[in-house]
């Protein structure tokens, strides 16, 4: 009855990776429409895709350890803890 380890743990990893992707879009995003928005002026610059993918493999190795983290927290207590408030 209740949720288990297992649901818990997943619950943490799909997290994880919806706030990841959801902050890496919104970041990249707007980086980039302010780009577009100052490209003729002093404050352009350039958004390679290098340091797309580069920062894409930060904001998932960070995103594991902090969930990682979580995760080895919960496997400490008890189910019933974590939902109980």
């Amino acid at each position: 009855m209740g949720a288990g380890n297992r649901m818990l743990l997943k619950m943490i990893g799909l997290q994880a990776i919806l706030v990841g992707g959801i902050g890496y879009g919104l970041g990249v995003g707007l980086a980039s429409a302010f780009g577009f928005a100052t490209r003729n002026t002093e404050l352009s610059f350039r958004l390679p895709w290098w340091l797309l993918t580069g920062s894409a493999g930060a904001v998932l190795v960070i995103c594991a350890f902090s969930s990682i983290f979580s995760m080895w927290k919960v496997l400490k207590l008890e189910p019933a803890v974590v939902f109980k408030g």
